[in-house]
C-alpha cells in the first residue's frame, strides 16, 4: 500500500460506527485523511471517533440518518464549514434485514430502499455541486453481490436495492465524470461484520468451502478496495462494481 495517499483530502464515510466503515475510516486516517464519520448508532459512533482520535488524524463524527434527506445535507455542510471541502464521499450505510417474499412487509421494503437507495441519492446529490466546484472527487457505492446474482438467503428488496446502487453508480460516472468524478463501488460477499448475526459457524464453513481460495472475507479486504477506488490510483476507472467474493461470484 502506497503511504498517504490522502493526505489533505476530506473523506466523507456513512455507516461508519462499525464493520466495513469504521476499519475504512482508520486506515484512511493511518494515509492523512481528514476522516468525518456518521452514523444513527451514537454509542457506535462514539467509539469509531474514539479510535479515530489515537491516530490524531482531524475528524469529525456526526450523527446521520441517510434516510433523511435533511440529516444529510446538514452532514455535508458541517463537513463543508469544518474542513471547507470534501473530496471522498464513501456510501457504506445499509440495511440487511432477513424476510422471505412472503414476510417482506410493507414497512420491511420501504425502510430498506430509504436507507439502501435514497440515502446514497441523497449523499451523492449534496456533494455533486462541492465535487464540481474542486473539480474532483472520488464516490465509492457499497453494493453487494445480491445486486449482480439476486438473493436467496435475506430478502428480495435486499438484492433489488443493492442493484439499484450499481445502476445508480453507473448513471454517476457518466454524468460527473467530465467534471473529474469518478464513482465506483464494490459487490462484496461472505464478509463477517454484525450483519452477518445470522450465520452460523456451520453456514460459515460451509460458504468457505465453496469459496475459491477458502476462506470468508474481512473487513480489512473490503477497506483496501475502498481505498484504491477512492485513492488517485484508480483515476481511470469508472462505473465500475467491482466484485470481492474471493472467487464465488464472477461476471
Amino acid at each position: 500500500m502506497r503511504a498517504n495517499r490522502f493526505k489533505g483530502k476530506v473523506v466523507f464515510i456513512t455507516g461508519a460506527g462499525q464493520g466495513m466503515g469504521q476499519r475504512l475510516a482508520l486506515d484512511m486516517a493511518e494515509e492523512e485523511a481528514c476522516v468525518v464519520v456518521t452514523d444513527i448508532d451514537k454509542a457506535a459512533l462514539d467509539e469509531t471517533k474514539k479510535l479515530l482520535d489515537r491516530t490524531g488524524a482531524k475528524s469529525l463524527a456526526l450523527l446521520c440518518d441517510v434516510s433523511d434527506r435533511a440529516q444529510v445535507e446538514e452532514a455535508i455542510a458541517r463537513t463543508m464549514k469544518e474542513f471547507k471541502r470534501l473530496d471522498i464521499l464513501v456510501n457504506n450505510a445499509g440495511l440487511l434485514i432477513s424476510a422471505t417474499i412472503e414476510e417482506t412487509s410493507d414497512e420491511l421494503i420501504a425502510k430498506t430502499l430509504d436507507i439502501n437507495v435514497k440515502g446514497v441519492i441523497f449523499a451523492i446529490r449534496a456533494v455533486t455541486p462541492i465535487m464540481k466546484a474542486q473539480k474532483y472527487g472520488r464516490i465509492v457505492n457499497v453494493a453487494s453481490i445480491t445486486g449482480k446474482n439476486g438473493d436467496n438467503s435475506t430478502t428480495l428488496v435486499y438484492g433489488a436495492s443493492k442493484g439499484a446502487v450499481i445502476t445508480l453508480t453507473r448513471s454517476v460516472a457518466r454524468q460527473l465524470g467530465p467534471f473529474g468524478i469518478t464513482c465506483n463501488g464494490i459487490a462484496p460477499h461472505a464478509v463477517m461484520t454484525k450483519m452477518m448475526f445470522y450465520w452460523d459457524d456451520a453456514k460459515k464453513q460451509a460458504m468457505a468451502d465453496k469459496i475459491p481460495v477458502k476462506r470468508l472475507g474481512t473487513v480489512e479486504d473490503m477497506s483496501n478496495l475502498m481505498m484504491f477506488l477512492a485513492s488517485d490510483e484508480s483515476s481511470f476507472i469508472n462505473g465500475e462494481t467491482v466484485n470481492i467474493n474471493g472467487g464465488y461470484y464472477m461476471d
